[in-house]
């Protein structure tokens, strides 16, 4: 049965968590992420495949390479993409998470979260939001930077990269403007350096404070 999306807070927007144990290839889904996908909790069992089924056709391979990737090395990652919810309604979502390894070093689980952030902002939200930008003035011209490489990073706007980091500080519980120091630090590039070096840096600075989790 397919139920809409709600939000898990008064921001309007969902925070779906998973859990992926490679060895029995199960997966586990929080409420959030299954109503995320357009579902009733536990109406569907998750799988690689159903997660598949739902990535928007243009961000399958990039998003199959992330998580190959991630399954390989659980280095922490971090992108931005589309899906279709069981109503086929296209979602943005961000989605942040990791590996964990057993004592071999094997990638034994990924876990982390996803993020939608297409729903409107509401306007009391809006006035919350405008609110912390007000306490985080003092500090602002760092958090413009972070959000500046975000949104340098993932092609995203404005908007959306502070929502990202807004969030994320929300969700490990980090002080934005110590969130937004990290992601600064991080960034400056040596000469010559790839820019897969800095993609590695700024998802890692992403991931750093939830490691935990």
């Amino acid at each position: 049965m397919e139920l809409n999306p709600e939000p898990s807070d008064n921001t309007g927007e969902v925070t779906g968590v998973f859990v992926h144990r490679l060895t029995e290839d199960t997966w586990w889904w929080s409420d959030e992420m299954y109503r995320l996908h357009g579902y009733e909790p536990d109406a569907v069992t998750p799988s690689s495949r159903l997660l598949r089924k739902h990535q928007h056709p243009d961000d399958v391979d990039r998003i199959d390479a992330i998580l190959a990737a991630a399954r390989e090395t659980g280095e922490p990652f971090a992108c931005y993409h589309r899906i279709l919810d069981a109503a086929d309604r296209d979602l943005k979502v961000v989605v942040v998470g990791d590996g964990r390894l057993d004592d071999e070093g094997v990638v034994v689980t990924l876990r982390g979260f996803f993020i939608d952030v297409t729903t409107p902002v509401a306007k009391e939200a809006s006035e919350a939001a405008e609110r912390d930008i007000e306490r985080a003035r003092a500090t602002q011209a760092t958090i413009d930077q972070a959000r500046g490489i975000l949104m340098a990073l993932y092609g995203i706007d404005a908007d959306l990269a502070f929502r990202v980091l807004r969030r994320h500080s929300q969700h490990t519980n980090t002080k934005l403007r110590d969130l937004a120091e990290i992601i600064v630090e991080a960034a400056p590039n040596t000469p010559g350096e790839p820019q897969a070096g800095l993609h590695k840096r700024i998802t890692r600075a992403l991931y750093k404070a939830g490691q935990d989790m």
